[in-house]
């Protein structure tokens, strides 16, 4: 298995002997790609606080909000995601072609040290800019399967650093990829060292249940949710419930859990996630692997519902990872929806029953915790840059 070598100290000897380092992060659109870039970002300026970092990605609305309360400089392309290719091919054309050409200009203009892609269709055009202006380029790769975005630019970068072991070989065989895991904020990552999920009195009537559907919520996932509470009723579980429902729901939810009697906090974005694991006891969620990466540093077990229409079925794939390693209980969506919900019923019952699963599934999620991945990736990105300065030389 290839690591970042232990070059990556002489890495930062040359960044600190040269003048102030520029890192570009392309892509976002989700928190799920942005928030590894956060935490990249964050360790690199703990390297150098004089480095300047520039988030670049798309006009989304959260991609903003989230690089905002992280106080980074935040720049837009003008990009369409390659649904519209069908619907629109003169606009898909014409916005990508307008956003490469930008992205160019600013490249030329902020002469960055390194551009990292952080995934998904707002990163294709820096990318591909930076590896024209022959700038080094690293991707990161958060899922089993990586996106499309990323096996056709790692053609292009200099290095690629994955989360999972099993996407080494869904990748080009001349890529030169590096198994680092996936970033997580600093904030999250101590929670590795807290021992409180692993020694609470799992055998309490009470549980506090995090609920989350994404940073954008899920509405298959909400109402399934709602509908399995409801048909648990009557087992005398007491739940104290925390539940990300997204904007379009968040009323409706909250007044099911009213109706039902049912202590809930009902949010549609909770911004101190942190404390949201610091306080659950086990979670329902999506499989996305930015949670999945937090939830192992948590140690928390857990019961995923995948999104269903996640392109080539990629959480579903990040989903099995963690079933397999005894961390996760899963359950798919099935038509009619009913189903899905009576599934999830079950699901949760069980858990709720067996305190010692609990135990086992939160130290089989610590199993597959990486809360150094922040390190790791700023390593190999210095590496990179070095490796970039001795080729030319």
């Amino acid at each position: 298995m290839k690591t970042v070598s232990s070059s990556t100290d002489e890495s930062r000897v040359h960044q600190s002997m040269t003048s102030a380092a520029t890192y570009i992060f392309a892509g976002g659109g989700t928190g799920g790609h942005l928030f590894p870039g956060i935490a990249v970002a964050h360790q690199l300026l703990a390297d150098d606080p004089g480095s300047r970092i520039v988030f670049v990605g798309s006009t989304r609305a959260i991609e903003s909000m989230i690089v905002s309360e992280h106080h980074f400089e935040h720049q837009v392309l003008p990009v369409e995601p390659s649904t519209t290719l069908k619907r629109n091919p003169f606009r898909f054309l014409w916005q990508n072609g307008r956003a490469c050409r930008q992205a160019s200009r600013l490249l030329l203009e902020l002469q960055p040290t390194a551009v990292i892609g952080l995934g998904g269709f707002a990163s294709a055009p820096l990318v591909w800019a930076a590896s024209r202006l022959k700038i080094p380029v690293v991707l990161l790769e958060q899922n089993v399967i990586p996106g499309r975005t990323t096996r056709w630019l790692c053609r292009f970068a200099n290095r690629v650093c994955i989360s999972f072991e099993q996407s080494r070989l869904r990748l080009r065989a001349t890529s030169d990829v590096v198994m680092t895991g996936n970033a997580v904020r600093e904030q999250i990552a101590v929670l590795y060292d807290r021992a409180a999920p692993l020694s609470a009195d799992l055998t309490s009537r009470t549980i506090r249940l995090l609920i989350l559907g994404g940073s954008q919520g899920a509405e298959s996932l909400n109402d399934a949710v709602v509908s399995a509470i409801r048909q648990l009723k009557g087992d005398r579980i007491l739940w104290k419930i925390a539940h990300q429902s997204g904007p379009r729901q968040a009323a409706q939810i909250a007044e099911a859990y009213r109706e039902l009697g049912i202590s809930a906090v009902v949010e549609p974005f909770f911004r101190d996630m942190p404390g949201e694991y610091a306080n659950a006891d086990w979670i329902i969620s999506r499989a996305g692997a930015t949670t999945l990466a937090e939830l192992a540093c948590a140690g928390l077990p857990m019961i995923l519902l995948p999104y269903p229409q996640s392109a080539d079925d990629h959480q579903r794939a990040n989903a099995q990872v963690f079933v397999d390693q005894g961390a996760a209980m899963m359950v798919e969506h099935v038509e009619p929806k009913e189903d899905t919900a009576a599934n999830l019923a079950r699901a949760m019952a069980a858990l709720a029953a067996d305190p010692d699963r609990r135990r086992k599934m939160g130290w089989a999620a610590r199993a597959l915790a990486r809360p150094k991945a922040a390190r790791n990736i700023a390593d190999a990105i210095l590496q990179t840059v070095n490796d970039t300065h001795r080729s030319k030389r």
